[in-house]
């Protein structure tokens, strides 16, 4: 028996993330899978942690991403913007066959117009603010969905979400190139911003480039990348322009927001992704 453990799941674009934690809030143990396609989610989540659990003794979880929306695990509950991230009071709890899984779910958020569904971005929310009490403007959560949420006084006042990355996937795909974008990416998104009628005709002269041999890997890369940014912080001007910006994310994807916003002048505050989504997990288990 591990007396006061917890953990805290994300299970967000076929990936699931498991951390173990104490009563003290420290992380003792951490799992990751891959669970593209799968659904049925109490038999993906227990083979995962079963080594974490003990045979006479429940565990509580708490659980955001995919299980929470919804059509997931249970009935999936969002709150309405404008409204407060999800806090100790916005879990969920649903049934499991195996009587040792405590499981609640996290509250989403909703947004009617434009449609907007924040499940796990909620958690990165909630842990940014917990460890930012005073903080008043915008923050971008930089991922396989992008997300610029405006925040006011401690509630996410509106927010809106973009597909940029299943685009620029899709560009490489047509031509066979894939890869990380380097610092070069800022002349594709100043170009993007200030003619995005001509976007769809550089990335063509890039495929051909590609196949011809003329352009380097490199250049594709950050021409590909440049540009879709540049579209999206087109899009997302009144959510940037003029206002605080907090960036939360990870590795090269955030390297790459970083640049793109850098271009623009965007006075950047950041915050890693996994310590922004632990923060917002302690915060609502009130850890």
């Amino acid at each position: 028996m591990h007396e006061g453990r917890w953990m805290a799941v994300d299970w967000s674009a076929g990936r699931l993330r498991v951390w173990v934690i104490g009563a003290d809030g420290d992380v003792l143990d951490r799992e990751e899978a891959d669970v593209t396609g799968l659904t049925a989610y109490e038999t993906g989540l227990a083979p995962i942690i079963a080594h974490h659990l003990d045979d006479d003794d429940g565990i509580d979880i708490l659980v955001t991403g995919d299980p929470s929306a919804p059509d997931g695990w249970g009935d999936g509950v969002c709150a309405k913007v404008p409204c407060t991230p999800p806090g100790p009071d916005a879990t969920t709890r649903v049934e499991a066959r195996d009587d040792r899984l405590h499981v609640n779910l996290v509250t989403g958020v909703r947004q009617d117009d434009p449609p907007g569904l924040m499940l796990a971005d909620a958690v990165r929310i909630r842990g940014f603010l917990a460890l930012n009490d005073t903080f008043d403007g915008v923050i971008c959560l930089a991922g396989p969905r992008t997300r610029w949420v405006h925040i006011s006084a401690g509630e996410i006042v509106s927010f809106q979400s973009f597909v940029t990355g299943d685009f620029i996937a899709t560009a490489f795909a047509a031509m066979g190139s894939s890869g990380q974008p380097g610092a070069g990416l800022g002349d594709a998104v100043a170009s993007a911003i200030s003619k995005p009628e001509a976007v769809a005709a550089r990335i063509g002269a890039l495929e051909a480039g590609h196949r011809l041999g003329t352009v380097p890997d490199q250049t594709i890369r950050d021409e590909v990348w440049g540009l879709f940014l540049g579209l999206e912080l087109a899009a997302a001007r009144p959510y940037w322009l003029g206002q605080r910006v907090a960036l939360i994310g990870s590795g090269d994807r955030m390297a790459a927001y970083r640049t793109a916003m850098q271009v623009q002048g965007v006075l950047l505050e950041e915050a890693d992704e996994e310590e922004a989504m632990l923060a917002g997990f302690r915060a609502i288990r009130g850890a």
